[in-house]
């Protein structure tokens, strides 16, 4: 206090361009102070980190709590780095700092102090086989800490619990697919019993004798299976076609072929026949037999379009074969007198039909009534 007291006296009695020496400790003491920097510019306060198992990866949800407290620069905080197979989806942007990729890291960067609530959102590529990995690395300014996982219990299975650790900074999820090893359990299934849903025949027949038979099989079976036909007696087998490729025509009246579905993973395969035999001279009057090849597979239906010459009445007499008014399907136009029938759940004998015929005069004579 007397050394400051005794220079403000000398200052005063000296003149303007008087000089005065203090030490160095005392004129500092005088002069102004900068303020201190902030020894940390921001910070993570809180983070909390949720994700979902998707079959082939994961979702993952960082919630994070961000604080800035250094105005005098910017702030750069490194969050979580992008490595293979990561992918950020989704990023909430704040008012005062940007949420960005750099350098192969998510950050946030600010020059403005505040707190923020940032979400996060991450998809997760898991690597291929019976058992999947998927991994998520923080960067330098996120802490350790758990990530919640849940799962479809019916779809997958967790190869730890559903709170994670991380492991040097990195979460590494491990799970596998339960559809799998549900497959790998699964018995061989039974082959499909092959059935014909379908047999539409088309018999035409000339006044001279000449007949043609003409047979569609609609096949259902799952793989190649072996389908045998006993063919009616006194017809000749002409032609034969499996899924619309001729195929050599085998000798006998049992023939038998391998049939396959038409094309692979198709349930669906078609057999075609043509037949032909001489029903010798009609008379004017008689009866027609007609007989359908059976079938080693069941049938579940059978349908028939005869077409007989147009000069005869025809009448059925038996036959397993039923009249019908109409067919499932629309037969080629040919000449002569249309006749329908079906017949419905045939075993292994062919479909028969027996008809009778007479001349039908009706029309075609001159009356002799009342001539003189």
């Amino acid at each position: 206090m007397t050394a400051t007291l005794l220079c403000a006296l000398l200052l005063a009695a000296q003149p303007d361009h008087a000089t005065v020496t203090l030490p160095l400790s005392e004129f500092l003491e005088g002069q102004p102070r900068t303020p201190d920097a902030p020894p940390l510019g921001g910070a993570v306060l809180g983070q909390r980190l949720t994700g979902r198992v998707t079959g082939d990866g994961v979702e993952v949800t960082a919630q994070l709590v961000v604080s800035v407290i250094d105005t005098s620069r910017w702030t750069r905080l490194a969050l979580f780095k992008l490595t293979p197979g990561v992918t950020l989806t989704d990023a909430s942007q704040v008012e005062g700092a940007l949420v960005a990729v750099q350098g192969g890291e998510v950050v946030l960067v600010s020059k403005t102090a505040g707190t923020w609530t940032l979400d996060l959102r991450f998809s997760l590529a898991g690597s291929g086989g019976p058992q999947h990995l998927a991994t998520l690395t923080r960067a330098a300014d996120v802490r350790d800490g758990v990530l919640r996982l849940e799962v479809d219990a019916e779809q997958d299975e967790l190869l730890h619990g559903a709170e994670l650790l991380p492991r040097q900074g990195t979460w590494s999820i491990r799970w596998k697919s339960r559809a799998a090893r549900r497959a790998q359990a699964v018995v061989a299934r039974a082959p499909m019993e092959p059935v014909i849903s379908a047999a539409q025949a088309q018999l035409v027949s000339t006044v001279e004798g000449r007949a043609r038979l003409t047979v569609r099989y609609a096949l259902e079976l799952d793989r190649e299976h072996p389908l045998t036909l006993r063919l009616p007696e006194a017809w000749t087998l002409t032609r034969v076609g499996i899924n619309g490729a001729p195929r050599v025509v085998p000798e006998g009246r049992e023939v038998s072929w391998a049939v396959g579905p038409a094309r692979p993973g198709e349930k669906t395969a078609a057999l075609e026949l043509t037949l032909e035999r001489d029903l010798g001279v009609f008379h004017l009057s008689g009866r027609l037999g007609v007989a359908l090849p059976g079938a080693s597979w069941p049938t579940a239906r059978v349908e028939a379009s005869v077409h007989l010459p147009p000069v005869f009445e025809w009448r059925r007499l038996g036959g397993s074969l039923e009249p019908t008014e109409s067919l499932a399907w629309s037969p080629p136009t040919m000449p002569g007198r249309q006749l329908l029938y079906q017949q419905h759940l045939v075993a292994a004998a062919g479909p028969t039909l027996e008809l009778a015929y007479s001349v039908d005069l009706a029309g075609r004579y001159f009356s002799l009534r009342g001539a003189p």
